[in-house]
């Protein structure tokens, strides 16, 4: 198996697209923590593909709650993965304070 890159894809393939929206979120954080070069000790690089990964899987229900193809759960996971989980974090935030902030001016 290892030999053959057909055998690669087509075992990917077969994933389900919640399963590969996780590992292609976990593949790109990792890659990019060590790109960055700012923290790569091996315990940061692994939390931070491990946050990314549930974050994809969150947002893997979020996509079948919304009724939307759930092909669209690996293009979440590569975007989860390339801003990182602080920017995710961040932008929730964002959002959520905005929805009480509005609330609270009713």
């Amino acid at each position: 198996m290892p030999d053959n890159p057909d055998t690669w894809v087509q075992t990917l393939n077969q994933l389900p697209a919640e399963v590969a929206g996780v590992l292609m979120a976990m593949f790109i954080a990792t890659l990019r923590v060590i790109y960055d070069k700012e923290e790569t000790k091996p315990i940061r690089v692994i939390l931070e593909a491990l946050i990314c990964g549930t974050l994809s899987l969150t947002a893997s229900s979020a996509i079948i709650a919304m009724h939307l193809d759930i092909n669209w759960a690996v293009f979440a996971g590569g975007v989860i993965g390339y801003f990182g989980s602080a920017t995710v974090r961040a932008i929730a935030l964002k959002f959520v304070n905005s929805k009480v902030n509005k609330n609270d001016k009713k």
